[in-house]
């Protein structure tokens, strides 16, 4: 029974470090200004978990038609977040008891779930640039104030799928507990690569407040995978479907945050018998597989698409993707890589600080 209460304890702690998260990037966005805060945070969560937001959205001022569709798009930032925690708090007790901890937060998690989903139903109201409906569109143009100056969208998020993915997600979670629970090694390369992504975001959380402000800090707490699958899938050779059509190479930047993700593996293993080219392949060994998983389920769950139609038309818009098998095969060969460098470079600096200063200074 104890191990009951804790995994409802988890779902439930989920739940809430994702509705922190979600209502905070949305208040630093401002997005009250368009429609209610708790039901757009209600639906970031049921987004954050697989479900898709239905919408029906109606120009003012403008033809008199009626856009209807869907998008799907997995804000990561709340996903990761509530993977994490409800993780966490399976694993704290160990081996023992998961399976059923596992059990009653998979029915805790999804129960949370349908009630946010029903929750995530509004109106969001879009005021689109001035001058179309008015005047900038030139005075002389035939189709003057035929378009919108407003759009009003209801949306809703469908509670079925929602439930049913939210559930998938507690399986998938419980999975990675075990895991690393049976795998001492995938367990030190999963350790690393959150310790680098935590340090990442808090850099790019500075990043954006300096540079950016609020707005650009709650972009970054909803969607930073999303900008991380951008930048480090296509320098590591993975094509990417992108909105601009452009496809960008920041090969250098890719080879920085891979290198990162070693040097704290490398730093953080401990008993590291044999020579430096055997521990660097131990490392190699333990990054690659990790990396690779990562990558390929942020190369899964990054993708946007749209659902677009309009009377008895309809048609859908890739708006960014990329392959999985891609990303698993440039993180594994890229992880190794990274990991046995990285180990390298940790003995380097181990070795050269364990000599004494009286040497340097002779």
């Amino acid at each position: 029974m104890r191990d009951v209460v804790r995994g409802v304890t988890a779902a439930v702690v989920a739940l809430l470090a994702m509705a922190f998260v979600a209502g905070a990037a949305l208040l630093l966005l401002d997005a009250n200004r368009f429609g209610s805060w708790a039901s757009l945070t209600a639906a970031i969560i049921a987004l954050a978990v697989g479900g898709a937001a239905g919408f029906d959205a109606t120009p003012s001022g403008g033809l008199p038609i009626t856009i209807h569709g869907a998008i799907h798009l997995m804000p990561l930032g709340i996903s990761l977040t509530g993977a994490f925690v409800l993780g966490a708090l399976l694993l704290r007790h160990g081996r023992t008891g998961l399976p059923v901890r596992t059990a009653a937060a998979a029915a805790a998690f999804p129960a949370g779930l349908a009630a946010t989903a029903l929750a995530a139903r509004g109106t969001l109201t879009l005021r689109l640039p001035g001058g179309f409906a008015a005047s900038g569109c030139g005075p002389d143009l035939p189709f003057r104030g035929a378009l919108p100056s407003s759009l009003s969208t209801a949306f809703s998020v469908d509670v079925a799928p929602a439930a049913a993915t939210a559930a998938i997600g507690v399986l998938a979670v419980a999975g990675v507990c075990w895991a690393a629970l049976r795998f001492p090694a995938f367990a030190a390369g999963l350790r690393g690569a959150l310790t680098a992504m935590g340090a990442l975001t808090a850099v790019c959380l500075v990043a954006a407040v300096t540079f950016g402000g609020a707005a650009a800090a709650g972009g970054v707490l909803l969607v930073l995978p999303q900008v991380v699958s951008t930048v480090l899938l296509p320098g590591l050779g993975v094509p990417m479907t992108l909105p601009c059509g452009v496809q960008p190479s920041h090969t250098w930047l890719s080879a920085v945050v891979l290198l990162g993700c070693g040097i704290v593996v490398a730093a953080r293993t401990r008993h590291r018998p044999g020579g430096p080219p055997h521990r660097a392949a131990v490392v190699a060994v333990r990054l690659g597989p990790a990396l690779g998983a990562v990558l390929a389920v942020l190369a899964l769950l990054s993708r946007v698409s749209l659902e677009l139609g309009v009377a008895v038309f309809s048609f859908s818009i890739p708006v960014l993707g990329a392959n999985p098998l891609l990303a698993l095969g440039a993180g594994l060969a890229g992880g190794a890589l990274a990991g046995f460098a990285g180990s390298l470079l940790v003995d380097a600096f181990r070795s050269r600080s364990s000599v004494p200063s009286r040497t340097w200074k002779r």
